[in-house]
């Protein structure tokens, strides 16, 4: 039987990530990679900031490398140029955002520690469909190959406003996150209400049932695939 190339070059994918992974878990620069999964949506909870402050460092914009002008951002947050330039500026000495080098006009973004990493997590949390969960430690393996950064998903999955599907990412054993939040406030009760009504089944404790769990190896699998249906040599 003649062999499909496609698949050839999805094992291939799959053997690689799957070195990789295994080669992380015995790296020393672990904790490194560690600092750079928890950096990720870390200044509205780590700093204490102003609702004002909370606001700009939210908005998606500043995520990018492009970044966002000045006026742009105000009107994002409906306030004053002059009072948002001032914000920026003491979010900047505080090293949280950064005005983007030789673009005119003048544009703003998150420090690189906060903008780094969160295309990767959204990228592997968008391969979990309805019906389906995984937790914070399958998104960090299939990420960094290590658990330890499950903490930084779940900030992630909170604060950025793109997060793909936030409610179906639990925590290790299937539950929902005590601090889970929508943001008009609805709290875990949504979540549960959420998966429900995609058909992910929960026990009187509130568990989601471990056969609908979409596990690291299956997020790095389901990565891979997505990957070569995007290429176009493919």
């Amino acid at each position: 039987m003649e062999s499909n190339p496609h698949l050839a070059r999805l094992a291939r994918q799959i053997a690689k990530s799957l070195n990789e992974f295994a080669a992380a878990l015995d790296e020393d620069d672990d904790e490194q990679l560690l600092e750079q999964l928890q950096a990720v949506a870390e200044p509205a909870h780590d700093h204490n900031l102003g609702s004002r402050q909370r606001q700009i460092v939210e908005l998606p914009g500043l995520a990018t490398e492009e970044g966002m002008k000045t006026g742009a951002i105000a009107t994002a947050i409906d306030y004053e140029v002059p009072n948002t330039y001032s914000t920026l500026q003491a979010l900047a000495r505080s090293g949280i955002v950064e005005q983007v080098p030789e673009k005119e006009p003048q544009h703003w973004r998150l420090a690189r520690r906060y903008r780094s990493n969160a295309p990767a997590f959204m990228r592997i949390a968008a391969h979990v469909g309805r019906g389906e969960w995984t937790t914070y430690g399958d998104i960090s393996i299939a990420v960094m190959g290590s658990p330890k950064g499950a903490r930084g998903v779940g900030r992630a999955a909170a604060t950025l406003p793109d997060f793909p599907h936030p409610h179906r990412v639990l925590m290790e054993g299937g539950t929902v996150n005590p601090n889970w939040r929508t943001d008009d406030g609805l709290g875990p009760e949504e979540c549960e209400r959420r998966l429900r009504d995609e058909g992910v089944r929960l026990d009187d404790d509130g568990r989601a049932d471990p056969a609908q769990r979409v596990a690291w190896e299956e997020l790095m699998r389901r990565d891979a695939v997505a990957s070569i249906d995007e290429d176009p040599a493919a």
